[in-house]
């Protein structure tokens, strides 16, 4: 590959920090640009990843025909227009988890894809981790037998995210389901071949994340009712 493949973020909130390393350390892309509505964050990232093409209006790195893959990492009820936008400007995308608040805007998304002749993925990324492929390999060996049922579960006990995104359904689309469980149940339909579902069920729970004194490793010293504001409305 002559150039390396120019990657636009839209979105420059706390997951797109994962994101950026990934990009970064791949021989054959580069960052180049983010856009975010908030400026001050948007200003943020670019100092933290040495980006300097940086702005609140995306489509301006839309309109921008050197730049190759739209990196999407906006609250989840944004997904579905940008995703369709960026491929509608010629863009390879990849989109953070859950692809889309519900099936019927994932089938839009796939539309425009298919129409576009461009690549669009979601950020499932538990599927790579190696325990999975392992476990991946042996059930395709058959080791395993035929797989009919199947139960999965994620706790996490100290890591509540209190911040707006996440806690109020207009910006998110939904609540832990969508977000820690996506994941989960995506690795689950992976590794089982991706059977025709005969029923599901699910249950999501919140009692350690607002319990007293409660606190969050990707926010120290976020407390119930203090210095975590979030959590006392949710």
């Amino acid at each position: 590959m002559a150039e390396k493949l120019k990657v636009g973020f839209i979105g420059t909130g706390g997951i797109s920090n994962t994101h950026v390393p990934g990009w970064q350390a791949s021989p054959y892309t580069e960052v180049v640009a983010g856009s975010d509505p908030h400026e001050p964050t948007v200003k943020k990232w670019g100092a933290k990843h040495e980006i300097k093409r940086l702005t609140t209006d995306p489509e301006e790195i839309l309109a921008d025909d050197s730049i190759d893959i739209i990196d999407i990492c906006t609250p989840n009820m944004y997904h579905t227009p940008w995703v369709i936008k960026a491929l509608e400007a010629g863009k390879h995308v990849i989109c953070e988890k859950p692809l889309a608040p519900n099936p019927d805007e994932i089938r839009e998304m796939i539309k425009a894809r298919d129409k576009s002749g461009k690549l669009l993925m979601t950020a499932q990324h538990f599927r790579f981790g190696a325990l999975s492929q392992a476990m991946k390999r042996e059930i395709d060996s058959g080791a395993l037998g035929d797989i009919y049922h199947a139960r999965g579960w994620m706790l996490r006990r100290s890591a509540y995210i209190p911040t707006k995104t996440f806690v109020y359904k207009e910006h998110a689309g939904g609540g832990a389901c969508i977000d820690i469980g996506v994941h989960i149940l995506d690795l689950t339909l992976w590794l089982m071949g991706h059977p025709k579902p005969v029923a599901v069920s699910g249950v999501a729970r919140t009692e350690l994340a607002k319990s007293e004194n409660v606190f969050s490793v990707w926010y120290p010293g976020s407390r119930q009712g203090s210095e975590c504001p979030y959590l006392a409305n949710v």
